[in-house]
């Protein structure tokens, strides 16, 4: 089951409410036993527009984070300052599921044991209200991510095993 306080999960919200009708993306750190939202810029337009046949999704079916915005939240992880506690992005007027092309993206990092770790949560929105979320996890067994409870309460997750 992967638990969320009700303040981070209504920051969450907010970012994709606020992203709409695009998608959004972003990650959820833990650092000093504090969890806290890192929203990140979809870049998916600019690439689209850039590079139509290599890119030919808009942010409103697609996502890509700005790397340099999610680069050193990578880097703290792998020097122990943080930990990824989950990758999160919305499907804009879609069901809440890991689609093929968010299995793609996440497989090409499966390597990175922290990334591996991290819990993948994708939110429904249906007129730029959230209406469903569903959260993965990757399973070496299955070699696959499946779906695990959500749920959201409002103990903070600080002395959480």
């Amino acid at each position: 089951m992967f638990h969320l306080p009700a303040n981070v999960w209504e920051a969450v919200c907010k970012h994709a409410a606020q992203t709409y009708p695009d998608e959004c993306c972003g990650v959820i750190v833990e650092r000093n036993r504090t969890l806290e939202v890192v929203p990140v810029t979809n870049v998916q337009n600019e690439l689209h527009a850039r590079d139509p046949q290599t890119f030919p999704r808009t942010a409103r079916t697609a996502y890509s984070m700005k790397y340099e915005e999610v680069a050193p939240l990578l880097e703290a992880a792998y020097r122990g300052e943080l930990r990824l506690v989950a990758f999160y992005h919305s499907h804009p007027e879609h069901d809440a599921y890991f689609s093929a092309e968010d299995r793609a993206a996440a497989e090409g990092w499966l390597e990175d044991p922290q990334y591996a770790r991290a819990f993948q949560v994708v939110l429904s929105l249906r007129g730029g209200k959230v209406v469903d979320a569903a959260a993965f996890a990757w399973s070496p067994e299955t070699k696959d991510f499946v779906p695990v409870p959500l749920a959201v309460d409002e103990t903070p997750l600080s002395g959480r095993g």
